[in-house]
C-alpha cells in the first residue's frame, strides 16, 4: 500500500508551511538517491537543513566487529566544512571513522522499533546520557547530544538506520518533525529496496561474468534496445584481431 500524506497521531506536518513545502522535494530526493552514484548525497543534505541539525547520517550497513560497515554522514557547513555544505563527509574523518572502528558498540541507540520515529531522550534521560562512555568519549568531543532516528530494513534483509543529530543547545526535536520523518519513512524503505536491488543486480552481474570469463566464452550483454552494457576480456581479444567481428553503437 502507498503511503498517504495524512497526519499521524500527535501532530500536523502539513501545519507548518516551511515543512509541508519541502516534504515532495525531500520524497523525489529519496528515490533519487537511491540511483546516485554517491547515494542519497542530496537528500541528507536537505533532511539536515530542513530539521535545522547538526549531523544527519544514514547506516547503510552497521559495523561489527569484523565489518566496518557502510556509514554516509552529512554534516552542517559551519562546523568546519564550508566548502561541504551540499556534500557528504569523507567517510575517514573521526567522526565517522572512530563510530565505525570502535564505539558502535557502545551506541545505546542501536536496533529501534522498525519504521518507528524515536528520539534518544525517549529511551536514555539525559543524565544517564551524560555519564555513559558513548557519551564522554564520543558524542561530547564531537558536540553532538540530541538525537533523532529511525531504523527501517527491505525484505531482502537490509537494514537501513537514519540518525539526525543536534547540539545539546539546541532545540529538543518537536513533534512536528518527527512527524515529518514518520511520513518519509515509507518512501525511505523503498528507496532502500530500491538500492540494494540494484546492488544485489550488480553483484549477480560481476559473479556471472568472472564465472564465464573463467570459462573463455565471449560474452556481451545488451540492454532492451540491443545497445551494448558490458563485454569481457574474450569478446575485447576477438575485436582486437578485427577477423570480421566488430560492434556498432558500443
Amino acid at each position: 500500500m502507498g503511503a498517504t500524506r495524512t497526519a499521524p497521531p500527535g501532530g500536523d506536518p502539513q501545519g507548518d508551511s516551511h515543512y509541508d513545502a519541502n516534504y515532495d522535494r525531500l520524497v523525489g530526493l529519496l528515490y533519487e538517491g537511491a540511483l546516485q552514484e554517491q547515494p542519497w548525497q542530496g537528500a541528507l543534505p536537505a533532511l539536515r537543513d530542513l530539521l535545522d541539525a547538526d549531523v544527519v547520517s544514514l547506516v547503510l550497513r552497521p559495523p561489527t566487529a569484523h565489518d566496518q560497515g557502510v556509514i554516509l554522514n552529512c554534516v552542517r557547513a559551519d562546523r568546519g566544512r564550508e566548502g561541504e555544505a551540499d556534500t557528504l563527509a569523507d567517510p575517514n574523518d573521526w567522526q565517522a571513522s572512530a563510530y565505525r572502528e570502535q564505539f558502535f558498540s557502545l551506541d545505546p541507540f542501536v536496533n529501534l522499533p522498525l519504521d518507528t520515529v524515536v528520539a534518544l531522550e525517549d529511551i536514555l534521560p539525559d543524565k544517564a546520557l551524560t555519564s555513559s562512555d558513548y557519551y564522554l568519549h564520543y558524542l561530547k568531543p564531537i558536540d553532538l547530544f540530541r538525537i533523532l532516528g529511525v531504523d527501517t530494513a527491505e525484505p531482502g534483509g537490509m537494514l537501513a538506520r537514519l540518525r539526525i543529530a543536534r547540539r545539546r543547545s539546541d532545540a529538543h526535536f518537536r513533534q512536528k518533525e518527527r512527524d515529518l520523518l514518520t511520513l518519509l519513512t515509507p518512501h525511505l524503505r523503498r528507496a532502500i529496496e530500491i538500492y540494494a536491488r540494484l546492488n544485489r543486480t550488480a553483484s549477480e552481474r560481476d559473479v556471472y561474468a568472472g564465472a564465464v570469463s573463467q570459462l573463455s566464452v565471449a560474452t556481451i550483454i545488451l540492454n532492451e534496445q540491443g545497445r551494448v552494457l558490458t563485454t569481457n576480456e574474450v569478446v575485447r581479444a576477438l575485436l582486437d584481431q578485427a577477423d570480421g567481428l566488430s560492434l556498432r553503437d558500443e
